[in-house]
């Protein structure tokens, strides 16, 4: 049995650097008209799918820094797509909502981005999308376990 070709471990991350740059290209263009771009959409469904949050808990969740999530928070909310509520609990805190209106383009949004997914993942059959997909969720859950 031949030995795997070793890969040069750089050129793999700039790979996938560059896919990375693509979908996000492809998905920010796809969703141009909902005025939701990939990184709005990532908060928008993190509060969308649970309780409630305060902005350091939305932070650690999904590993953005204070600074840009107070910028994202800051341009939802002046959308209305996002709101700050003060927590019940602590008055000093507040609490992240998502919208109606939030909720409507975030949906709207998906169908776009999930098509310009679609449109991308062509490029391999319905085994091999199962397999990236498998190895992306793993490669991303590493740090969890």
């Amino acid at each position: 049995m031949p030995m795997a070709q070793s890969i040069d471990p750089m050129a793999l991350g700039l790979l996938m650097f560059r896919a990375h740059q693509l979908a996000r290209a492809k998905a920010n263009e796809a969703a141009r008209p909902t005025g939701i771009e990939l990184h709005h959409a990532n908060v928008l469904a993190a509060v969308q799918a649970g309780p409630v949050r305060s902005q350091r808990e939305l932070g650690a969740a999904l590993g953005i820094d204070k600074s840009t999530l107070v910028r994202i928070v800051d341009d939802l909310e002046q959308r209305h797509l996002l709101e700050r509520r003060r927590a019940a609990g602590d008055r000093r805190a507040y609490e992240i909502a998502i919208t109606a209106e939030g909720a409507q383009r975030l949906q709207e949004a998906g169908g776009l981005y999930r098509a310009s997914m679609l449109e991308l993942l062509d490029v391999f059959d319905a085994p091999e999308q199962q397999q990236l997909h498998d190895l992306l969720t793993r490669f991303v859950t590493q740090e969890q376990e």
